[in-house]
């Protein structure tokens, strides 16, 4: 009886304790050096598939071309040029590490996002932009083994899951997370600076921190209201609210320029979109990938000394 007495009281104890061991397991995990390896890549090849679908946007801003304006065809170009199938080889690689690096921050939180309402909206927003590279990654797979033609084939899924059962309860949910966990808080971090925190500013020359915190601030707001645009447009679809069927970047452009002045908006993302592919490139530099350990630069960067 006392030994049944004991465990009952401690079993509070003993599921916080157990808690921290899980969470103590994933920051181990994080700070595998093959992950860091593996996920850098991932932010510069994040930055040319914004950044060209934000040279595509302005030219269609100034009226110089029309084409389409999103991730899939950044990839979609990259395979057309010399050398395509290697270069797609290497989207590829830096697409799966940018979606595991996506993975390890939503589940061990080696940023530190804690469990907070904010923390938990950006924790299932690196979630959700996991699940997105993954499908980016699927479709440039299918460009190399030929089962593809074009990335954009792809890109259907809301209309997929609309055909199944609780399917539109699937679709408003993901537009949700796409509006809160991934949209509104690029906004605020990019208002806020906030974003600075998880770069190595202090090893920063002068001018390298003017332009990353520039650029970070101009291309996350850019971003972020790009990101909300495409949460509205998904959860409109699962109402057959859409004026058109993409709920994808492009969607989202092709949303702003409807609007009154959209050509000035239209260019204005652009603009911001390929300020954040240049902020992202640099990441790839400066992100400070579990800051916990290495604060205030990653290990990469500042190795131990021996």
């Amino acid at each position: 009886m006392p030994a049944v007495t004991v465990s009952s009281v401690s079993q509070p104890g003993a599921l916080a304790h157990g808690r921290h061991d899980v969470a103590r397991s994933g920051h181990k995990v994080a700070r595998k050096r093959w992950v860091e390896w593996f996920s850098r890549p991932g932010f510069v090849i994040r930055g040319i598939i914004y950044f060209v679908p934000g040279v595509l946007a302005l030219e269609w801003a100034l009226g110089r071309h029309r084409q389409p304006m999103s991730q899939a065809s950044a990839i979609d170009m990259i395979g057309h040029q010399p050398g395509g199938r290697l270069l797609l080889l290497v989207v590829a690689v830096g697409l799966a590490g940018y979606a595991a690096w996506g993975v390890v921050r939503a589940i061990c939180d080696p940023l530190r996002r804690g469990h907070s309402p904010v923390g938990i909206a950006l924790r299932v927003g690196y979630a959700t932009s996991a699940i997105a590279y993954l499908g980016l990654l699927a479709a440039t797979i299918g460009l190399l083994t030929g089962s593809l033609s074009q990335v954009g084939q792809h890109q259907d899924w809301t209309v997929w899951l609309l055909m199944r059962p609780f399917g539109a309860v699937i679709v408003v949910a993901v537009g949700l997370c796409w509006i809160f966990g991934s949209g509104i808080t690029q906004i605020v971090m990019g208002w806020r600076h906030s974003f600075e925190r998880d770069l190595a500013l202090d090893h920063m020359g002068r001018y390298e921190r003017r332009w990353a915190v520039g650029l970070g601030r101009v291309g996350l707001v850019a971003r972020g209201v790009v990101f909300t645009i495409i949460g509205l447009l998904i959860v409109a679809a699962a109402f057959r609210l859409g004026s058109h069927s993409d709920t994808g970047l492009e969607g989202a452009l092709l949303e702003l320029a409807h609007q009154p002045f959209g050509h000035v908006l239209l260019g204005a993302a652009g603009i911001g979109l390929m300020a954040f592919g240049a902020y992202s490139a640099m990441c790839a530099r400066w992100m400070r990938m579990h800051p916990d350990v290495d604060a205030p630069g990653s290990s990469l960067l500042h190795p131990r000394s021996s």
